[in-house]
């Protein structure tokens, strides 16, 4: 059993990361920007203690007081397009970065998974057809400033994970949707072009953090044709990584 600490509890691919931890015997704790959440989160399960913060105005020192005696810190936060640019660079970059930064100093947490997306990346990906590339580029024309923001705090867990030696797990689906989960994914060099749905990102999300996987690696992934323990299986033995 350990203790989690998941950010952007009430958002979807959260709460179902939250209760399979949970029905794994994980203590998970789950930030909540709202009061009226609780309620939800709760139902969840037993095994998961909702708790109101704002990620936004977190301070060093109330980041600190929620991760004593984390071992595991989720980020399946998000401004999700409300409150324009500037909203979106205050959490999905500025927040996303001061929970990385507390993660790596507390002295209980040894693991981080971000849920990020495929298109948070400077360039194009080399092994990419040309309808990944228009996707990508597609994607920076209409949300430009969300995907800045992702791309800076992939970075900035990735420079951190090498420095604090903290095990950094990037999770980068592509378009979501609320269909129930297939357990056939694609994981790694995938294609950027393709959906998935959020019950299977939030297993393969639940098997990386059981696995004993490194960190520094970046995780592509849509829906496909293998099964998930197996694509699991093989990024962890293989190292894989869609970080060029």
């Amino acid at each position: 059993m350990v203790n989690v600490l998941v950010l952007g509890g009430h958002g979807k691919v959260a709460q179902i990361i939250s209760k399979m931890l949970a029905q794994k015997g994980h203590q998970v704790t789950s930030v909540i920007r709202d009061p009226s959440q609780s309620p939800t989160i709760e139902s969840l399960h037993k095994n998961i203690t909702p708790l109101v913060s704002s990620l936004e105005e977190s301070t060093p020192s109330s980041i600190q007081k929620e991760m004593e005696n984390i071992n595991w810190v989720v980020w399946s936060a998000g401004a999700g397009g409300k409150g324009g640019t500037q909203r979106t660079k205050a959490v999905d970059e500025i927040a996303a970065k001061k929970y990385i930064d507390a993660a790596a100093e507390a002295p209980s947490v040894d693991t981080f998974l971000m849920v990020s997306a495929s298109g948070s990346r400077r360039t194009p990906a080399s092994w990419w057809d040309k309808y990944g590339v228009e996707t990508y580029q597609h994607g920076w024309e209409v949300i430009g400033a969300y995907f800045e923001a992702k791309t800076i705090a992939d970075e900035h867990l990735y420079e951190v994970g090498r420095e604090w030696g903290l095990r950094d797990i990037c999770l980068r689906p592509g378009g979501l949707s609320d269909d129930p989960g297939t357990g056939l994914v694609s994981l790694g060099r995938c294609k950027n072009t393709g959906g998935v749905t959020r019950e299977d990102v939030a297993d393969v999300a639940v098997r990386l953090l059981e696995s004993d996987i490194v960190g520094g690696l970046w995780i592509d992934m849509i829906g496909g044709d293998k099964k998930v323990e197996e694509e699991v299986a093989r990024v962890v033995r293989d190292k894989i990584t869609s970080k060029e």
